[in-house]
């Protein structure tokens, strides 16, 4: 991973760490703080830098992004841009110091100025950026807080924002070439944290592991025995040149980690469940992806998933063999199962590395499923295609109930209402579903649009988040 890091002094004291509800700041003495900015493998290997320029860094004790009244402290003022390339797994780089006050801060947010931001492609030449609203000048990105508010220490404490950047910066995501900013960052104390990391392998013609390079690791929270689609992404990493991988600043607790290669549909994914993060130490996970078909004729399609109104995705599908070998040249046809959602441009199909390869259009939000078929055998991926971020933003988001509790073995649904600055109701924008914290108290097992369903599973308590845009808002789920 790439990461940046600030240093800054800070006004500390007691602070409950237990406590949810205890956002009261209490100034006492001075003691040195650590704040790091992070960010995840940026996935485009045509781009040279990406570029942001940081202005500053800043707290507050309220309780969501979309609360206008609480008071916002400065964490550091960098005034200063940085390339996220140049910061791969471990590297730092300093951002600046400040002073604040002890205490819990439940949010954090990140002001950049856009109009001194760039990604410029490896030949120098600047890429086409399309930035949030209003789209220039100073933008401010809002962190996800992790595991409730983050406690300022008396000994100091280092608190780390999880820039994902490939996630944040979609490319070609209207069919332009340029690129869009949805912003996924995350903010977490690293004295709570730990890291997964190792190697991810597959087995050659010969049957001997051989290392994976650029093989996508994704860390989930969430119920392993569930469906995938109620799992939480957490985290994402990349495998280098030999296959390794490292995933750093994780919350302490159980995961699940998933390694992927979307380029080599000869193989498929691998899932450990139930990996024990330990704050302090890193876990060590290898993985082995398998062959799609067991060792027996398959057909398996990657790819990207999501695309934006009038945009492409590329989509690959090997077939193997009765003996489980790619077929060097497979015939494969492609169809959308719903046309007016995403079509497969059929004179875009052909054969290249033994792959199958097509084209698929983005043209009306929803999701529609993709098939691929050769002789008797079929595969088939959901596309999900999205509208680009409407003019008029999400300014705040309401979620009913506020607060919810459930029976073991019972349950029941939430509901978001999206807020324009006016206080209009907003019915297109993206909502995106997610628990905090694994801690399986609960689980999300089914979410669309603005509902969300969830399944009390174990005394305790835990908060689901319901996010959009910029804005994010949490509720209580209390299993008695």
């Amino acid at each position: 991973m790439k990461r940046l890091f600030a240093t800054l002094l800070v006004l500390v004291g007691t602070a409950g760490v237990a406590c949810y509800q205890d956002d009261t700041l209490h100034p006492l003495a001075i003691s040195p703080t650590k704040v790091f900015i992070t960010d995840d493998p940026f996935p485009f290997d045509t781009v040279g830098s990406v570029n942001i320029y940081v202005t500053k860094i800043e707290a507050c004790a309220c309780l969501d992004t979309t609360n206008q009244t609480g008071t916002w402290v400065t964490l550091a003022a960098p005034d200063k841009a940085f390339d996220l390339l140049t910061l791969q797994q471990g590297a730092t780089a300093f951002v600046g110091q400040s002073t604040i006050d002890a205490g819990r801060y439940a949010a954090i947010r990140m002001t950049i100025n856009v109009d001194l931001s760039s990604i410029k492609y490896i030949d120098g030449s600047d890429a086409v950026v399309h930035w949030p609203y209003p789209g220039a000048g100073e933008i401010q990105l809002y962190a996800v807080v992790e595991a409730g508010p983050l406690a300022i220490a008396a000994t100091g404490s280092e608190i780390v924002l999880d820039f994902d950047v490939g996630r944040s910066f979609l490319y070609n995501f209207t069919g332009n070439h340029d690129f869009l900013l949805y912003p996924t960052l995350r903010a977490v104390n690293s004295a709570a944290t730990g890291a997964i990391a190792g190697t991810v392998t597959a087995p050659d013609i010969e049957g001997n592991p051989t290392p994976v390079k650029n093989a996508d690791i994704s860390i989930f929270g969430g119920n392993p025995n569930l469906p995938s689609s109620t799992w939480g992404l957490a985290s994402t990493g990349r495998t280098d040149a030999q296959g390794h991988y490292q995933v750093s600043f994780l919350d302490a607790g159980t995961v699940i980690v998933q390694a992927q290669q979307p380029d080599l549909p000869g193989l498929v994914q691998a899932v450990m469940p139930n990996v024990l993060v330990t704050a302090g130490s890193t876990t060590t996970v290898n993985l082995l992806l398998p062959r799609a078909g067991a060792g027996g004729t398959f057909i398996h399609i990657t790819g990207p998933l999501t695309v934006g109104f009038g945009g492409t995705v590329m989509l690959v599908a090997a077939v193997g063999d009765s003996n489980g070998i790619p077929e060097a040249n497979p015939q494969v046809t492609w169809m959308s199962r719903d046309t007016s959602v995403a079509m497969v441009l059929q004179d875009s199909s052909f054969v290249a590395d033994s792959l199958s390869k097509t084209l698929v259009l983005g043209r009306g939000a929803g999701t529609a499923w993709i098939v691929a078929s050769s002789g008797a055998l079929q595969d088939s991926v959901p596309v999900q295609v999205i509208n680009t971020p409407p003019s008029n933003p999400v300014a705040s988001i309401t979620l009913t109930p506020a607060a919810m509790t459930l029976a073991k073995g019972d349950s029941n649904y939430f509901t978001a209402t999206l807020l324009d600055s006016a206080g209009t109701v907003l019915t297109t924008p993206q909502i995106s579903w997610f628990l905090t914290d694994s801690s399986g108290v609960a689980s999300i097992i089914w979410a669309s649009g603005n509902t969300a369903w969830v399944y009390g599973y174990t005394s305790g308590s835990t908060h689901i988040r319901a996010a959009s845009q910029s804005k994010i808002k949490d509720a209580t789920i209390t299993v008695p």
